[in-house]
């Protein structure tokens, strides 16, 4: 019997990763062709939060219809996800297409160099502002100011991130095939993942911190104090992912 419950438990496993694996693959192929439907320059932005959007729905256990909710989910966050995500899209392909351009030019070391950073935290804030977007409710004009403030906070959460990609790029590389298949998705997918586990852990330190902070001004009979601003993540986690206003 305990045979049975243990090939029955590594059964449903592999079913669990096979259907990530085939999550992740419509992810790579909606994200390619609804980017392409917005021109590119204006359909990446929703199109990646629309990634992320569903991802965490999956890591929440929720059931997902991949194509069409997509498809609503990209519509009802174009013009937003344009406002919030777009310009640190745009200013990372400016970054990389300037770094190349250095590089390639024999530019000044201190120059080139200046460039490469630039491009590396313009990504890692464009991979971060997604998966904020999608799980907490701020003004719009914010999410730009506490992603980075977030990024410069968490360095090592950043180096987390960088290694993720550079782990697709290799795999990329020396399998070329993944590329119009995989590649993109893999990488929405693993970077919503790690950045809502950041966010999960840092709400329940900010969570603790504040339960700490009032139960000693119980005892002390002080007036309760202020939640810490130290966290940029104070706000509620958004109760859903589509037609939720900001």
């Amino acid at each position: 019997m305990s045979g049975d419950g243990g090939s029955t438990s590594w059964a449903l496993r592999l079913h669990g990763v096979c259907e990530w694996i085939w999550f992740t693959a419509l992810i790579n192929l909606l994200w390619i062709a609804f980017t392409l439907a917005g021109l590119i320059v204006l359909g990446a932005a929703p199109a990646t939060v629309t990634a992320a959007a569903l991802t965490r729905r999956r890591l929440r256990g929720d059931r997902v219809r991949v194509v069409r909710e997509f498809s609503r989910g990209w519509l009802n966050e174009f013009r937003a996800a344009n406002i919030v995500v777009g310009p640190a899209m745009v200013l990372t392909v400016l970054l990389l297409w300037g770094a190349a351009h250095q590089i390639s030019g024999g530019a000044p070391a201190p120059a080139a160099t200046a460039t490469v950073v630039g491009f590396v935290f313009a990504f890692l804030l464009t991979a971060v502002l997604a998966p904020l977007y999608v799980n907490y409710d701020l003004p719009r004009g914010r999410y730009l100011l506490v992603a980075s403030r977030w990024l410069l906070t968490n360095l090592i959460h950043g180096v987390l991130l960088m290694i993720a990609a550079v782990a697709i790029i290799v795999a990329s590389f020396f399998l070329p095939g993944l590329i119009p298949v995989f590649s993109v998705g893999a990488w929405l997918v693993l970077s919503t993942t790690l950045c809502l586990g950041f966010f999960t852990a840092n709400d329940r330190r900010v969570a603790d911190r504040t339960a700490t902070s009032t139960s000693a001004a119980r005892v002390s009979a002080a007036p309760a104090p202020v939640p810490s601003r130290t966290s940029p993540l104070t706000t509620a986690s958004r109760i859903t992912t589509e037609g939720t206003s900001r």
